[in-house]
């Protein structure tokens, strides 16, 4: 059973993205074109954190060693990174998010 939690966090501009934690899970909220989508906020290659990456389009851009990964799904794009990341279902509810901690 998933655990769905409300989050206090402000809604990226479209082509940003912000980072906050859900308990101990550290999270980087993607806004592409209008749609949110939600991927742990750590490269799957080096383990850095992704709030300093740029949003091109789909494509979250690690500021470490450029390994990219689509926001939508978590796939990694190209090397060094082999492994995605993990995805979280994200939805607004009334006047906030609520994020799917699976």
């Amino acid at each position: 059973m998933s655990e769905v939690r409300r989050v206090e966090v402000a809604e990226p501009a479209p082509g940003q993205t912000v980072a906050f934690e859900v308990g101990d899970q550290k999270i980087l909220l993607c806004n592409v074109d209008g749609e949110l989508h939600a991927v742990e906020n750590q490269c799957s290659h080096a383990r850095m954190a992704l709030t300093e990456a740029k949003l091109v389009g789909n494509e979250i851009e690690c500021p470490v060693h450029g390994a990219r990964f689509d926001a939508r799904t978590g796939i990694a794009m190209c090397r060094p990174a082999r492994r995605p990341l993990r995805t979280f279902a994200v939805r607004r509810v009334d006047d906030g998010l609520e994020i799917s901690l699976d």
